[in-house]
């Protein structure tokens, strides 16, 4: 099967007062095409740095990391942000959507700065928010959305250039467990119909046993 993202050797440290803190050691991964991988483990055992390498938006002390076989140059910030804008979504915890933009809106924005017209963006906007279950919420904005509909905006907006890869860092981690489920249920069945791989990190084993492969970062790191 296609590997969408590969680790080789990937390492991360940071200086922390003047001693050296290693988060990830010399980790091996791939992910195949339309896998979904729950990444689990305690706070501050890189779960998190894990995402930002697989992201773009870090650059790992060593090895090396590949997209669709390709390998990452980290020094050319051109290809970096080609990478993330049509090749990758993002979906947080705190869901970073505009206060001053509606549902639509929200997740039209990195289709137009793809370089696609307001209205085929707003159409696809649209769509993909009929896809949640947000069809009668497409013109509500932020405030006047729940937790849970929020979070179904956040994943419309990361499949709206048809990623090949979807990282999610602790989604649901501000949700009630019912609303989590409901969430990752959609999620879930969004990312098996657009052909994309998703790595999840989470505490809630109940989300990371929906996934096909659940990696512990403390074994990674081993």
């Amino acid at each position: 099967m296609n590997k969408v993202l590969e680790f080789k050797n990937i390492s991360r440290e940071f200086s922390l007062n003047n001693n050296t803190l290693r988060v990830l050691r010399d980790i091996n991964f791939s992910i195949n095409q339309k896998e979904r991988v729950a990444l689990i483990g305690p706070s501050g055992a890189g779960k998190t740095s894990f995402l930002h390498i697989a992201g773009l938006l870090e650059i790992p002390t060593n090895g090396e990391v590949y997209i669709n076989n390709n390998l990452i140059d980290w020094n050319s910030d051109k290809i970096l942000s080609q990478y993330r804008l049509n090749d990758i979504g993002f979906i947080f915890q705190f869901n970073n959507l505009l206060d001053d933009f509606n549902a639509t809106e929200n997740t039209a924005i990195p289709f137009i700065l793809s370089g696609n017209s307001k209205k085929l963006s707003i159409e696809k906007a649209e769509f993909l928010l009929s896809e949640v279950g947000l069809k009668d919420r497409l013109k509500s904005f932020p405030n006047q959305l729940s937790g849970g509909e929020q979070q179904r905006v956040a994943i419309a907006r990361s499949l709206i250039n048809d990623p090949t890869i979807i990282l999610a860092d602790e989604p649901t981690g501000n949700l009630d467990n019912d609303s989590s489920m409901k969430v990752i249920e959609v999620f879930n069945n969004l990312v098996i119909n657009h052909n994309c791989s998703l790595i999840i990190a989470t505490h809630d084993m109940d989300v990371a046993n929906l996934q096909d492969r659940i990696l512990s970062i403390e074994e990674l790191n081993s």
